[in-house]
């Protein structure tokens, strides 16, 4: 019997992550070091959420005899725009693979499988209230001590805003007012994961399960009795996480800002974490950020070369030249120092290298492409129960849109 020394399947994205819509493509790689027979090679891409399947074949390539050595099987697939982003937790997973089979007569199948992400559209700038402060929230426990009343605690909290991307920052607030005799020894902040999965019996009844997670945790710790602590500015930092599912009618994941008081007053805040950010909010921060590192770097000139050396670096001005997506020269104010707006966002927007044929370019020409994270859940195992895979990936980390300055 002859076996296959290598039966794989390659991306041509080496993040091996793709939005909802975009174009995936890739390569079936066989080596083998004898002629073999075989009856198909079939290459299926399919996308499983809990408890329903989706398939789609992409190509089928008929042989009688493969040759000895190298052969390379090119693949493309464009991915439909409504897909949920890949999704992995305790009772449930939204799972897209790709796999290979080589078909071969009076024998056993040889089967390669690789998994891959794909991020659905979850744009939080369509959603107002997402981009606008939180109204506080206010909860008021009355403190008691051996069945008498020793007081209250209140506790206030508001957040910037609601709407959030992994890489970017949730800024909180809070007030803490004390009116108790107790000392407040633990004051929590988190941000927690909160998942609901459906499915339905073999009788048809629905069933529920719920599962929870910290995903950020802050605490401070002493608060005197009949005192105020103010909780200022305090920023978490949103991992990659898989955002909202709103794609998905079987598993619902939200997330809470949560404040509590070891005396048991607790405030919550729900958030949205989504894949496209708010750009206003995005581009503003790298301009802001570019606009301190040059006042930096001024500064540090002007201490660190002398009058002469500083005049003939000054006069060294670089030609800038822009070409739009036409082909066509931009103006880019050459006799002053510095471009006009519309370019500067313009260059600005073309911060990173695009993807070709990305529907992210499409719908968002301003948005810079993000960077992949795994994610902070880990990896877990994707080998199935009847499937027998002698290629391939068996653990698998889903990757998710990271955006930083």
């Amino acid at each position: 019997m002859v076996k296959l020394a290598r039966f794989d399947i390659e991306f041509d994205n080496a993040e091996s992550a793709y939005f909802a819509g975009q174009e995936v493509s890739g390569k079936v790689v066989i080596e083998t070091s004898e002629p073999k027979k075989v009856s198909e090679i079939l290459l299926e891409l399919k996308g499983r959420a809990k408890t329903y399947w989706t398939k789609h074949s992409g190509i089928k390539c008929q042989e009688r005899i493969l040759p000895k050595g190298r052969h390379e099987i090119p693949f493309s697939f464009t991915l439909p725009k409504t897909l949920p982003t890949s999704f992995e937790g305790e009772f449930g997973f939204i799972r897209y693979t790709c796999k290979a089979t080589c078909e071969r007569p009076w024998d056993v199948d040889i089967v390669s499988k690789r998994a891959f992400t794909v991020i659905g559209i979850e744009d939080i700038n369509q959603d107002s209230e997402a981009m606008e402060p939180a109204c506080e929230s206010e909860c008021i426990s009355s403190v008691k001590l051996c069945c008498q009343k020793q007081g209250s605690i209140a506790v206030k909290m508001s957040v910037d805003r609601t709407g959030f991307t992994p890489g970017e920052k949730i800024q909180v607030n809070a007030l803490i007012t004390n009116d108790s005799t107790k000392m407040i020894r633990c004051l929590t902040l988190k941000m927690k994961q909160y998942v609901e999965y459906r499915a339905k019996t073999f009788a048809g009844n629905e069933e529920m399960k719920q599962a929870s997670k910290v995903i950020v945790k802050k605490e401070k710790n002493d608060i005197a009795p009949h005192s105020t602590f103010a909780w200022t500015n305090e920023a978490i930092d949103v991992p990659p996480i898989p955002p909202r599912l709103s794609r998905c009618k079987i598993i619902k994941n939200i997330y809470m800002i949560e404040l509590e008081v070891d005396g048991g007053a607790t405030t919550v805040i729900p958030i949205q974490i989504g894949t496209i950010p708010c750009l206003t909010t995005l581009c503003g921060r790298i301009m802001n950020g570019r606009n301190e590192k040059d006042e930096v770097d001024n500064n540090q000139s002007n201490g660190d070369i002398t009058a002469i050396e500083t005049t003939s670096v000054l006069s060294l001005k670089p030609k800038v030249t822009v070409t739009g997506e036409n082909g066509q020269t931009l103006d880019t104010n050459s006799e002053t120092d510095e471009m006009s707006p519309d370019t500067d966002l313009m260059l600005l927007s073309r911060k990173r290298v695009r993807i070709p044929s990305s529907i992210l370019s499409e719908l968002y020409p301003k948005l810079p492409n993000p960077y992949y994270r795994k994610s902070l859940f880990g990896e877990v195992d994707i080998s199935e129960d009847q499937e027998h895979v002698q290629f391939g990936d068996t653990k698998f980390v889903p990757k998710y849109p990271f955006y930083t300055d």
